[in-house]
């Protein structure tokens, strides 16, 4: 549980192994004593023996947790402290706690834990003895006072941070110290959705929020370059405080109120992302729900005037038919389980007047996407990949890689759509594909190529081959005439390439690959014209 600037070395990992179980439990410490007969207490390292954790009273019986540490790391103090209320094992979880933001406590930490493994360590694997864990966590931070008070989260193997700081969201407004309300939601296996959130009270205003972190099995671009750790499918729950400086010395954390509930965490937004802009008139709403939910309530409607969807959807899609372009929606998901409702988060999406091919947001893995967007080298190579770093717009982007110093000397990725698709619609004029290259990519010819059903077919060439090394993002506006004037029947597109190459060896070193980043493949009932050629 590393701060963003700093991380604790540590070697071991254990999982737990257990199933996911779906008991809730919280503790208010106001009977004068824990709730759970299982909270345990831990601290890293274990040397000094300072770290302690007690309940004091406060006002009107209303007890609440400490988390304290009087030495300093560099005389062998605990660098964080944590506890674990139950030993239960959770998978989809929403963790939530009180906790006071002291006027005095620079540098000092609050945390959050989902899905959490641990061990004892007794020195001999570790740089000294003590708590060893892996897990989701979310930091309540803050340097030199609550005046810079900030919230993240973040991936933790063996008390390692793996992840940049991209996560991480400052608190607006503050000047004085004061309680609040943390939260952090953990959903889904294949990929997981970790989101955090800070309200003013529990129950209260949203504060702030961060955005969600989407974790695979393979290395996602948050992560460090040499990570590839398997996502967290359970866990336990906890807290912990934390202050990694030699001065001041220690920590004093407080916490109330804390909580740990299976049938609690929100549902996702997956498409639109909340606060998409120029979103398809013709879109289709997808969310990932927790594992408790039996059944749903959509909400859905212009800003100002959503409304129940009679009937609900059976699923986790929802078409709301043809939108009112340049226009404000809202939605949102309440789940439905065995403990009842759970009102879900209201999100927000502007629509635009263009409609996708492909944007590339409905796609859940890297499997997905190499499964629709297939390449021409051989079934042995992988050169189509889900992108989250690299996007112009949303959350997701495709990657494509290509090796034109081998045969074919070019390289394809190429779309068939399940039922030949009508581009006309909404009586579009162009095609539109956003791009994105690199500057070490060398110059060659990019196409795309449009098929219809009886297999007619117009290549487009972009008219620049130096458009690959273009690292701003870019835009390739294509005339839908040109296509209907080389015979395509865009009432019955059957297939979509995007290709790099002219079947000339490229003359790349061998084994270099160049990239290109492909996102918001769109139809535009007008749009400025850029100069094109066919072949």
């Amino acid at each position: 549980m590393s701060t963003p600037n700093k991380a604790i070395a540590a070697t071991l990992l254990v999982f737990f192994l257990a199933q996911a179980g779906y008991a809730n439990w919280a503790d208010t410490f106001d009977d004068g004593q824990f709730g759970l007969e299982t909270w345990q207490f831990f601290s890293y390292p274990q040397v000094a023996g300072t770290f302690a954790q007690a309940f004091l009273p406060g006002d009107d019986g209303n007890s609440y947790l400490v988390l304290g540490e009087t030495s300093s790391v560099s005389k062998g103090g605990a660098a964080f402290g944590a506890g674990f209320g139950s030993t239960e094992v959770f998978a989809d979880v929403r963790m939530g706690a009180v906790v006071n933001v002291a006027g005095d406590a620079s540098h000092n930490y609050h945390g959050l834990g989902v899905r959490m493994s641990y061990l004892m360590s007794d020195g001999t694997t570790t740089p000294a003895p003590g708590l060893v864990a892996s897990g989701y966590v979310m930091h309540v931070n803050w340097e030199n006072g609550p005046a810079n008070l900030a919230i993240d989260i973040e991936k933790v193997v063996n008390l390692q941070n793996i992840m940049r700081t991209d996560f991480d969201v400052v608190v607006p407004n503050l000047g004085n110290a004061r309680s609040y309300y943390a939260e952090l939601e953990a959903v889904g296996a294949g990929p997981v959705y970790v989101t955090g959130r800070l309200y003013e009270y529990q129950g209260g205003p949203l504060v702030a929020q961060t955005s969600t972190m989407v974790d695979t099995n393979g290395n996602d671009p948050w992560e460090d370059a040499n990570e590839r750790d398997e996502v967290f499918k359970t866990g336990v729950s906890g807290i912990f405080a934390q202050n990694e400086r030699a001065e001041p010395a220690g920590f004093y954390t407080t916490f109330d109120d804390i909580s740990s509930v299976s049938d609690g965490p929100s549902a996702v937004a997956i498409n639109p992302a909340d606060g998409a802009t120029d979103v398809s008139v013709l879109g289709e709403l997808q969310w990932v729900e927790a594992a408790f939910a039996t059944g749903r309530q959509l909400w859905f409607g212009l800003a100002g005037q959503m409304q129940a969807v009679d009937p609900a959807p059976e699923g986790t899609t929802y078409d709301p038919g043809r939108l009112e372009p340049g226009s404000t929606y809202e939605w949102r998901v309440d789940q439905i389980g065995p403990a009842g409702v759970v009102e879900g988060h209201t999100w927000h999406f502007t629509t635009g007047d263009s409609v996708p091919v492909d944007d590339f947001e409905f796609y859940a893995g890297g499997d997905a996407i190499a499964a629709t967007w297939t390449h021409n080298i051989g079934e042995d190579f992988s050169y189509i990949f889900l992108e989250t770093a690299t996007v112009n717009q949303g959350a997701k982007a495709m990657r494509f890689e290509y090796q034109n110093q081998y045969e074919p000397f070019l390289t394809e990725a190429t779309r068939t759509f399940e039922q030949p698709q009508d581009w006309t619609l909404v009586s579009p004029t162009t095609l539109s594909i956003t791009f994105r290259g690199r500057r070490d990519n060398l110059e060659q010819s990019m196409y795309v190529r449009v098929v219809d059903a009886a297999g007619n077919e117009a290549t487009i060439m972009h008219p620049y081959a130096y458009a690959v090394q273009s690292e701003p993002w870019r835009t390739w506006e294509i005339s839908l005439s040109d296509l209907t004037g080389a015979g395509v029947d865009l009432t019955a597109v059957a297939a979509l390439t995007i290709g790099v190459g002219d079947g000339m060896d490229s003359s790349q070193p061998d084994d270099d690959r160049d990239t290109l980043y492909i996102d918001r493949i769109r139809l535009w009932p007008a749009s400025p014209m850029a100069t094109t050629h066919t072949r």
